[in-house]
């Protein structure tokens, strides 16, 4: 089949969502463009694709689940029997149902799932987890498995296409949310970074002291995007889970899985 334009869409509050799928898009085809749905107004609007579209679309991996933040947002985007690359990133514990859970989701939205990848990315807790990542090596793989999908999707047709993914239904249920308590340094210059970059709109864009805990979704990107450093999780959190994390993920290197539809 031909295709005439490829979007790689993401929900990337820290930027390795968007990394991988904009690597794996410009893979498939180098003048592909992107749409960020990590941002509220983002996500309230409606997008729709015709046949002759591809959409590559990621996710960051929330307790084996994508966000419902990104649901939301996969429930406004619309296919005409549109082919579709999903994307789940990860911070090297597990991606679990995540995977399964975005193909069930376009499928229903119109689109058929013809590719999947579960890629690392660097653990919202720090800089520890999976640090760094997605690398030099791991840009590379997934620019190198979009040029894998272009070729498949010019010798196939969408009719025999066929793609099984990790996973369980029902999926595994989602944790209890609660949100960060950050604590702002003397080094805070007030320049409401955290407040625009905050995919929940939890942070006031009056002061970066006020935050509705009840929107935080612990993806850690006011902290990790702060120009000063100045959001502070108090108390030894961030080493607690580190630890906790560290034991579960292991020490070695995961690399990436990929599927491709038959």
């Amino acid at each position: 089949m031909e295709i005439s334009t490829v979007t790689a869409a993401y929900f990337s509050p820290t930027d390795t969502t968007r990394k991988t799928v904009e690597a794996v898009a410009r893979g498939i085809l180098p003048s592909a463009v992107s749409l960020d749905l990590t941002l509220p107004a983002a996500r309230e609007q409606s997008y729709a694709f015709g046949p002759q579209d591809l959409l590559v679309i990621g996710v960051p991996v929330y307790g084996g689940r994508i966000p419902v933040q990104a649901e939301e947002a996969i429930r406004r985007i619309h296919g005409s029997c549109t082919p579709v690359v999903l994307a789940a990133v990860y911070g090297n514990r597990a991606y679990e149902d995540a995977l399964l859970e975005l193909r069930d989701l376009l499928s229903c939205q119109g689109f058929i799932p013809v590719a999947a990848g579960a890629f690392l990315g660097e653990h919202s807790f720090g800089n520890v987890i999976a640090a760094g990542r997605p690398d030099g090596e791991d840009l590379a793989k997934c620019t190198d498995f979009g040029r894998k999908i272009a070729f498949w999707l010019s010798q196939s047709s969408l009719g025999d296409s066929s793609l099984q993914l990790p996973g369980h239904y029902p999926y595994k249920p989602r944790g209890a949310q609660s949100g960060i308590a950050h604590e702002i340094s003397g080094e805070c210059i007030h320049c409401m970074h955290c407040a625009a970059v905050c995919p929940t709109g939890a942070i006031s864009p009056k002061s970066p002291a006020v935050k509705d805990m009840s929107r935080c979704i612990k993806c850690q990107a006011c902290a990790k995007k702060c120009p000063k450093s100045a959001r502070i999780v108090p108390g030894g959190f961030v080493e607690t889970m580190v630890q906790k994390l560290s034991a579960m993920c292991g020490e070695g290197r995961k690399e990436p899985e990929f599927f491709l539809g038959r």
